[in-house]
């Protein structure tokens, strides 16, 4: 009866520690599953898909890095973007790209699972690389907006994808790189999942605790002697 005790007991441990993980896999699930971009000198748009997740292996989550795809999403919470005081002189920008992020759950519309948010890329700006992010996106406005430097990588990271770096020229398309996660996009998941894996602890030293406080408690058993 002990032993069966002991082990159920553990098992609905278990069980509290899956159910808390379960829950925290939607809850960090936040990146865009693909993007689009176009622009001048493309056949055809350029499709990237996968786990735009920061820290995730792919470029995906290397162009949500090196476009502060997070900082436009999720404002105050996440490290604030390089702004531009004034927008820079028009000629000063060069050619003009558009990439659209997909992602779920984030500035939806009404009865949609997915929204969408746009940046403007300049990757040949005089200074670095340029983006422009408006306020207002199809789901609704983000919290920050405007006109700030992108990753002095972008360029090469378009030019992998087949934007060519220079007028006049072609890029040919490379092997996909994997993603330098930006630290404090790091910092910040590694935290939650820690906040949440500690939570599941204690739910399972809250069960084993009380279960040993039980049997600690119990009276033993009286053994009466034959007549």
């Amino acid at each position: 009866m002990l032993r069966r005790l002991i082990v159920l007991t553990t098992a609905a441990a278990g069980i509290s520690i899956a159910s808390v993980l379960t829950l925290a896999a939607p809850a960090l699930a936040k990146g865009p599953s693909q993007a689009r971009i176009t622009g001048p000198g493309l056949a055809h748009p350029i499709v990237v898909t996968g786990n735009g997740e920061p820290g995730q292996p792919g470029i995906l989550g290397t162009l949500t890095l090196q476009t502060w795809l997070f900082s436009v999403m999720f404002g105050p919470n996440a490290p604030a973007p390089p702004q531009l005081r004034t927008p820079p002189p028009a000629a000063s920008l060069g050619p003009r790209y558009t990439i659209i992020y997909t992602v779920y759950g984030e500035f939806t519309r009404p009865g949609k699972q997915y929204g969408q948010i746009r940046q403007d890329l300049y990757p040949r700006a005089a200074g670095g690389p340029v983006i422009y992010t408006p306020a207002d996106q199809p789901g609704g406005q983000v919290p920050v907006f405007g006109w700030f430097r992108a990753s002095r990588h972008l360029p090469r990271t378009l030019a992998r994808l087949g934007v060519s770096p220079r007028p006049g020229t072609q890029a040919a398309a490379q092997p996909r790189i994997r993603p330098a996660a930006h630290p404090a996009a790091q910092v910040a998941d590694s935290r939650t999942l820690a906040w949440l894996i500690a939570s599941a602890a204690a739910i399972a030293a809250a069960t084993l605790g009380g279960t040993a406080l039980w049997l600690r408690r119990r009276k033993p058993a009286t053994v009466q002697d034959g007549a």
